[in-house]
């Protein structure tokens, strides 16, 4: 049941925050796809691929730090607007 609410919540944003907020989950699934791309070409050797591996970590941790900065200006820009009215 509170799930629904919160799914329900989520749906009922006002458009620029949910612009923020779709914009920022498409941001991360490409940091995250090319993390992933970097991981699979990097072949598992440290000596050889070291630098592809931690491009790869770097990308991952860029990832979650995206998703929870556009999270957090999505919900600042949806208080502000429903503050506003």
């Amino acid at each position: 049941m509170k799930l629904r609410k919160t799914v329900q919540r989520m749906l009922d944003m006002c458009p620029d925050a949910w612009y923020i907020f779709i914009c920022s989950v498409k941001l991360t699934a490409a940091v995250l796809l090319g993390a992933f791309l970097l991981l699979l070409s990097w072949g598992g050797s440290m000596a050889e691929g070291y630098t592809q591996y931690m491009t790869a970590m770097s990308l991952y941790e860029i990832g979650e730090a995206l998703l929870l900065v556009g999270v957090l200006f999505s919900v600042l820009i949806e208080d502000v607007h429903t503050s506003r009215w």
